[in-house]
């Protein structure tokens, strides 16, 4: 296991993600922890995904959780000393595609924040990495069609036309909204309103997705924090929006306060 720690760090770390040359206070921060939860044999696994991106609030010390996601379902075959390495066009083993496909995500969901559908080639690089899959993979990734909880689903809905307004969405909350929260508090709610706006329009083309439930575990916290100190109007709509958006949760949203 700690072999496979290593590899894996070795994995993420020391591969070329993207073209874009990025000094090493840049990278990208967040964890990834993996849990072995059944040993099948001494070289296959089953176990759970979990992974935290943070993305730097400009003007602030402070960091926003970009993505919070928990893979449940995760099986692979690891040798000690075995090395992971990707390649995008070639399926190696399932944990190196796994990996490398949420390291895509987790870029497609960074330059979405920073300019409109910005990450729109590194959710094509996801797909690919599922579209080069054997076929026993891909079934396992993608599950049945109303299971739409497995890995597939993520970039197959955020690719989709009718969530273009939900990834609008992700760059007013960030770019327009928090990277503001330094200079201009009133600014940065509004433009993070507008966000949800976005966000529930894309709710009524797609429902039910498995991106729009992520959002909401990624920034429940957050924005709680953010609507505390907002006017009572702007308390309600945050309420009536966040409750359509995620209704499973909607008693959480009122711990705003009136």
């Amino acid at each position: 296991f700690r072999n496979l720690e290593q590899a894996v760090t070795e994995l993420i770390n020391n591969t070329k993600w993207t073209d874009d040359v990025y000094e090493q206070n840049e990278r990208l921060t967040g964890t990834i922890q993996i849990t072995i939860e059944k040993e099948n044999s001494t070289t296959s696994f089953t176990g759970k995904l979990a992974i935290q991106l943070n993305r730097p609030v400009y003007g602030a010390e402070y960091t926003t959780p970009l993505f919070t996601h928990l893979d449940n379902e995760v099986a692979f075959s690891y040798e000690q000393f075995q090395p992971l390495q990707f390649s995008r066009n070639t399926f190696s083993e399932n944990l190196t595609s796994t990996l490398s496909y949420y390291v895509y995500v987790m870029l497609g969901m960074t330059y979405d924040s920073y300019a409109p559908q910005g990450g729109e080639a590194y959710w094509q690089i996801a797909q690919d990495i599922y579209n080069v899959l054997p076929d026993g993979a891909k079934s396992e990734w993608k599950g049945k069609e109303l299971d739409n909880q497995r890995r597939y689903w993520f970039v197959e809905n955020i690719l989709s036309p009718r969530l273009k307004g939900f990834r609008q969405g992700i760059y007013d909350y960030h770019r327009l909204g928090l990277d503001y929260a330094s200079t201009d508090m009133a600014r940065c709610k509004a433009a993070i309103t507008q966000a949800l706006d976005r966000m529930d329009e894309a709710q009524q083309a797609y429902p039910n997705t498995r991106v729009i439930r992520t959002f909401s575990v990624t920034k429940t916290a957050e924005l709680i924090d953010i609507y505390k100190a907002a006017t009572q109007e702007q308390k309600t709509k945050f309420i009536a929006l966040m409750s359509r958006l995620d209704p499973a949760n909607s008693s959480k949203f009122t711990e705003v306060g009136f």
